[in-house]
């Protein structure tokens, strides 16, 4: 399965934007998945989000703050 993502999707729908994304099978089959926000950034965000829930992309890194910790000891 492909994924394809692009933020030039999100696109102003009346007072929306919409974010998209598209999976292609090897079979030939596809679907579509929208997510709807205030603004663009919001869209994308609840799109990632679920895309997450699916499995469809990897879970966001965690942000600790002072940088990777590992190979460090102590």
């Amino acid at each position: 399965m492909e994924l394809y993502i692009n933020r030039n999707w999100t696109e102003r729908h009346a007072n929306a934007y919409i974010a998209e994304a598209i999976a292609w099978s090897e079979e030939g089959n596809h679907a579509t998945i929208f997510a709807q926000g205030i603004t663009a950034e919001e869209a994308d965000a609840k799109l990632e989000g679920a895309l997450r829930e699916l499995n469809l992309i990897p879970e966001a890194p965690i942000k600790d703050g002072g940088g990777s910790k590992e190979g460090r000891s102590g």
